[in-house]
Parts: structure tokens; C-alpha cells; sequence
């Protein structure tokens, strides 16, 4: 019988310990599930639109007239010392709303010669312009079989301010 009074007596301070440890880890849950709550709660947010102004490079827009870079062999007289020409052009419309500077390019080749034009003209925003060049040529020279092998117009490129809106994220609390 003492042996059982012993028993019992280690059993309930065994019971009471497991009860003080059973409260403890508890509480630490529930300490840990509110600290978790708290911090993870996320603020109410919203996308607030704002204004900035930015560079931008634009690439002047245009037209030629009739789709078409023009070229043709003028006459000389060789007898009193003119000699013949070449002439390229185009008739360019700005239609942009921009004023800048355009270039006419063209690669003409004949009988074995070739020969660039290269020129260039501001043209305001909305106007209408005609870009040529004329060169003098070797009377013997593009008389058949005249070939343009490369022929453009180069728009200019232009840094303008552009206004742009943007989203930032703000805190509604």
C-alpha cells in the first residue's frame, strides 16, 4: 500500500507538471496565431494616376507625291561647251506637326557609270516642298538603260515632350 501511495503521489505531480506544460505550449499557440494575424495584415491599397512628361523620338511622317522619286537625262549641247545633266526629284508633304529637315537619296547607274544625289530641305509641318539635285554627266554617259538602284527620302527624327500618365500605388488607411 505505500508503494501505492507513492505511485499516486509522483503520478499527480507527474499529472500537474503535464497540466503547467499543457498551458503553456497553449498559450504560446495562441500568443503566435495572433502575432501571425497582426502581421500579416495587408493595407488597403489603390492605383492613383499622375501626369509626367517624357522625351520621345518621333520619326517625322510624310508623303511624295504620286508614290514617286523622279529622275531624268537633260540634254546638252556639247558643241558649245554644255554638258548634259541628270536630274532627281520628288515633291515631299510634311504631314507631321513637326518642321524638320528631309533628305533625298538616289543611286543612278548607266553603260557602267554610276553616280549618287544626295540633298536635303526643311520642310515647316503641313507644307509641300520639291527636293532636287541636278549633276553634270559625261555627254557619253546614261543614255540607255538608265537604272535607279536605290532611291528614298530619310524623315527626321525629333525629340519632343510627350505627356504620359502613369499608376502609382497608394495606401487608402
Amino acid at each position: 500500500m505505500d508503494k501505492l501511495i507513492v505511485y499516486l503521489q509522483q503520478n499527480k505531480e507527474c499529472r500537474s507538471f503535464n497540466l503547467i506544460k499543457g498551458s503553456v505550449l497553449i498559450s504560446l499557440l495562441i500568443l503566435i496565431c495572433f502575432l501571425q494575424s497582426c502581421g500579416n495584415s495587408t493595407p488597403q491599397t489603390r492605383e492613383e494616376p499622375y501626369t509626367v512628361i517624357e522625351k520621345q523620338n518621333i520619326t517625322l511622317t510624310y508623303l511624295v507625291k504620286n508614290n514617286e522619286i523622279y529622275y531624268q537625262r537633260i540634254m546638252g549641247a556639247i558643241l558649245v561647251g554644255q554638258n548634259p545633266k541628270m536630274n532627281v526629284h520628288a515633291t515631299v508633304t510634311n504631314t507631321s506637326d513637326y518642321g524638320g529637315v528631309f533628305k533625298l537619296y538616289a543611286k543612278l547607274s548607266s553603260q557602267g557609270n554610276t553616280i549618287d544625289f544626295e540633298t536635303e530641305e526643311y520642310i515647316a509641318a503641313g507644307a509641300t516642298k520639291e527636293l532636287a539635285q541636278e549633276k553634270e554627266i559625261n555627254p557619253f554617259s546614261f543614255e540607255t538603260n538608265v537604272q535607279a538602284e536605290e532611291r528614298y527620302i530619310i524623315a527626321p527624327t525629333k525629340s519632343v515632350d510627350v505627356q504620359v500618365i502613369k499608376y502609382r500605388t497608394v495606401n487608402v488607411n
